[in-house]
């Protein structure tokens, strides 16, 4: 087996390489655009207030107003 007939070898694992590394990131990126879509669809205005209520429960009444001004810009991320 001469250089020519290793390095035609080491191409093609190369690409093997190359194609089982993009597969894989393609699969990467469906899974992590699956679990946003998810997280997307639990992030409900009813949601965002059931948290902050709960919230406003266990903190003292002085943190209120920063709880209620962080769900209203969460349900603005969500439209």
């Amino acid at each position: 087996m001469g250089i020519e007939d290793q390095a035609g070898q080491a191409q093609g694992a190369a690409d093997k390489a190359k194609e089982g590394l993009e597969g894989a990131a393609e699969k990467a990126k469906d899974g992590i655009e699956g679990l946003l879509d998810k997280a997307k669809g639990f992030l409900t205005d009813d949601n965002v207030d059931s948290a902050a209520e709960k919230i406003k429960g266990l903190t003292p009444d002085s943190v209120d107003s920063f709880v209620d001004k962080a769900a209203e810009q969460a349900k603005k991320l969500n439209d």
